[in-house]
């Protein structure tokens, strides 16, 4: 008995499916479909956790670094929700803080893989702040902010004892480092202050009076560890103030040296205790100079003399 035998047709794989993929539809969805792919994955992205990683690496000793949330803000960066820069004893008042801080790193630096520069901006103090972070062999930082309330940062109460500050300061700052010494430090500011006044404020226990200033304004550049306001002025009610100078700065900076001239006057509305302690503060003029010609206020921050 003889078995059929039987004849399979030989198997040919076809490539007719493949004569599609570079058509313009099929391309277009692809590009769909990787777009699609991007755009999750930088929403469902673990910003929080690589944050958090970073700051934990730029970890100072005596500085706490604190992020609440980050999320991701499009155009914008990254969110950093209630940033806090603060001393590590949780009972000092802290150095930075903000609600809101949009971080945007250069997109050349994100094609290298090393974040160099980030781009600022974001809420402080009831006001607005833009800036730029450059790092490098030459670390270069760049700020400016408009309508920062003074009342609303903490520092300025242990400063004036207790004291109140108040006032909408603007400007722009600029400072760039070399190294870690305060020599290699360069900066410059212009800055202005407006309706500012201050209360209840002593200095070294001494009691100053309420002032209250319509403007207040300063230019200054520091270089070689040395602060040159080239412009101090003060237009206020009670007291005017103009001023110009070095400052030598020191470690710690209380001992930093003074060699100011300054030019103090009672103000329009100066009320007679005012003038009572600007007459015994203000030296009398130099034989043969006017009265209201610039004093010399020297010694340190921590022991001035004006002369």
């Amino acid at each position: 008995m003889r078995v059929p035998a039987l004849r399979l047709p030989a198997w040919r794989p076809s490539f007719d499916w493949a004569d599609g993929l570079g058509s313009r539809s099929t391309i277009l969805y692809a590009l769909y479909t990787l777009v699609l792919f991007c755009v999750f994955l930088f929403a469902n992205f673990p910003h929080k956790i690589l944050v958090q990683r970073v700051l934990h690496s730029m970890q100072v000793p005596g500085l706490r670094l604190d992020v609440g949330d980050v999320r991701f803000a499009w155009w914008r960066g990254f969110e950093l929700q209630h940033v806090l820069v603060a001393p590590s004893d949780p009972s000092l008042p802290a150095f930075f803080e903000s609600p809101s801080l949009y971080v945007r790193p250069a997109l050349s630096d994100l094609v290298r893989a090393r974040v160099q520069s980030v781009a600022l901006s974001g809420s402080l103090y009831g006001g607005t702040f833009d800036g730029s972070l450059n790092g490098g062999e030459v670390n270069r930082v760049s700020f400016t902010f408009d309508g920062v309330q003074l009342n609303r940062y903490p520092m300025f109460a242990s400063w004036l004892q207790g004291g109140q500050l108040d006032g909408k300061l603007s400007g722009a700052i600029s400072v760039e480092t070399h190294g870690t010494d305060i020599a290699d430090v360069r900066a410059a500011g212009d800055v202005q202050l407006d309706g500012a006044s201050v209360t209840d404020a002593k200095f070294n226990q001494f009691p100053i009076p309420p002032l209250h200033f319509k403007t207040a304004g300063a230019r200054f550049d520091l270089q070689g560890g040395r602060l040159d306001i080239q412009e101090l002025k003060a237009d206020g009610k009670e007291i005017t103030l103009d001023a110009s100078g070095q400052v030598a700065l020191r470690t710690p900076l209380t001992d930093s040296v003074l060699n100011l001239k300054v030019a103090l006057a009672p103000g329009p509305e100066s009320p007679d205790d005012i003038k009572t302690l600007l007459s015994a503060v203000i030296p009398p003029p130099a034989k043969g100079a006017k009265a209201d010609a610039p004093r010399t206020l020297s010694g340190t921050l921590a022991k001035p003399r004006l002369r």
